[in-house]
């Protein structure tokens, strides 16, 4: 007969806390236990509320332990602490009770016998009611510690006979050190960016970090990549999401297809996509503020890119994004329905620029914020102006010259000074009266006489300029143009 040996020791057991000072993120709960116990206020009714994972079993079996003054190795030999879960006993009455009349009996070491009961909310009526009456006997010698995650859910006439004590969720940094500690200790190759990706995605639970820590280790003994990470928990990597939004804001809808056909082909969760584009869009939104940007809990570079893509969103864009994908979270996920939503993104967006833009060139227009619009949006606008106001000219100037006024007089702004950037074979003679008039035009549509402004002469790549400068040194009628013109500027100031 074949003898199987199983010599694998789960994580969760062999790092199990045994002394206060082990317990991760929970001192304040630690210091107002031992502080209780050594003034004697400690109460006989304790209530431990917090997430999953975080220690309050735990340190419920150590507070035995100091209360009856056990060794480590008397620990195991006496028996005082009596577990009830509510997850496990909810339907069978019949334990319920079993477990609470054995700690009835007075403990053969120690001073108390500690009962332990979890998940209070999943009993019924009838557990409750009998625990109530075992409650009311007032057996000295046991201490009742109640564990839950809810405190809403617990019923008022118990709460008021409780001490309650509130642990916290475990930091990302605290998680990060201790399975840490706990790879080098196993001798496990494992990256600090893989740890903290793991550290993360525990949610703040020590206790399921451990457990996805030893899951991992059953596939491979020794090392544990980020990628066997990603694809054992259904991660998917950040860098997704920056580059759909960055497809969205470039408005190429057909990167964004090509990107979802990769996260299909790698076999991800869509509705965990979905969560995570959702979680994507808050953490955009949180970085458009410096007063919440340290609510982010990411590496410092990863931060970095999220501010700076929040720079490229208005608070309009993200609402409705946030919108239209929550909507999506409790529909069929099918890769279809997410294309779908997606283009009604990218056609948001495009509305969205557009309204944007059209607001920054009106208040520019009423002669509004001119000098602290964006560099782009400026030169927009003085683009835009200079090709309406030759256009109004168009039939007093030959085609030839006005093509290249329209497309080769370039506008540059440094602090709060303009540049007119023309093409040095410009003759002054004829472009000086427009220039003039131009400079003034738009002096008075900003409502500033004292405009900064400076001609620079550059170096034109194209050449109809100098065709029409020949034109012009054989046409003697220029000059009547040039004169008509004058007037009809003038007129038009």
């Amino acid at each position: 007969m074949n003898h199987v040996f199983f010599d694998h020791i789960m994580l969760s057991d062999k790092y199990r806390p045994v002394k206060w000072k082990e317990i991760i993120g929970q001192k304040e709960i630690i210091i107002s236990l031992r502080k209780a116990i050594q003034k004697n206020k400690l109460s006989r009714f304790l209530f431990f509320f917090g997430p999953k994972g975080v220690g309050k079993n735990t340190c419920a079996h150590l507070l035995a332990k100091e209360l009856n003054s056990f060794s480590d190795s008397e620990l195991k030999n006496f028996s005082n602490i009596f577990e009830i879960n509510g997850i496990f006993h909810h339907t069978s009455l019949i334990d319920f009770c079993k477990i609470i009349n054995q700690s009835r009996f007075f403990p053969k070491k120690g001073k108390y016998n500690i009962l332990i009961i979890r998940e209070l909310n999943m009993f019924s009526s009838k557990h409750f009611n009998y625990l109530l009456k075992f409650i009311e006997e007032k057996h000295t010698h046991i201490l009742f510690i109640f564990c839950g995650t809810e405190e809403k859910k617990i019923p008022e006439i118990l709460l008021s006979r409780c001490q309650i004590f509130y642990f916290q969720s475990i930091s990302t940094k605290e998680i990060f050190f201790y399975l840490k500690m706990i790879a080098e200790q196993e001798h496990i190759s494992i990256e600090n960016e893989s740890l903290f990706l793991l550290s993360k995605y525990s949610g703040g639970s020590i206790g399921k970090a451990i457990f996805i820590f030893d899951r991992l280790l059953n596939n491979n003994r020794n090392v544990i990549s980020k990628n066997m990470i990603m694809k054992k928990l259904g991660i998917i990597d950040a860098k997704f999401y920056f580059q759909i939004i960055d497809h969205i804001l470039n408005e190429k809808m057909y990167k964004i297809f090509i990107l979802l056909d990769k996260i299909s082909q790698e076999k991800i969760n869509f509705y965990d996509f979905i969560i995570g584009f959702i979680k994507h869009l808050k953490n955009l939104f949180l970085s458009k503020n410096i007063e919440t940007i340290s609510i982010l809990k990411f590496e410092k570079k990863i931060i970095e890119y999220y501010i700076e893509q929040s720079k490229k969103t208005s608070y309009l864009f993200l609402i409705n994004a946030l919108n239209i994908f929550f909507s999506l979270e409790n529909k069929f996920h099918s890769r279809l329905t997410i294309e779908i939503y997606f283009i009604q993104l990218v056609y948001f967006f495009s509305l969205d620029k557009n309204h944007h833009h059209q607001n920054k060139l009106m208040k520019i227009e009423n002669n509004k914020e001119f000098f602290i619009c964006e560099k782009n949006e400026q030169i927009h606008f003085l683009q835009k102006n200079w090709i309406n106001f030759i256009q109004k000219f168009s039939e007093k100037i030959n085609g030839i010259y006005l093509d290249f006024l329209k497309s080769e007089i370039k506008f540059h702004i440094i602090k709060n000074k303009i540049f007119f950037m023309i093409p040095y074979k410009l003759d002054s003679q004829y472009f000086l009266l427009i220039q003039t008039h131009f400079v003034k035009y738009l002096k008075q549509k900003l409502n500033n006489p004292h405009l900064e402004w400076e001609i620079i002469k550059t170096k034109s790549k194209k050449h109809p300029i100098e065709t029409f400068n020949f034109l012009y040194q054989k046409n003697k009628l220029i000059e009547t143009l040039i004169e008509r013109l004058d007037l009809k500027i003038s007129s038009s100031t």
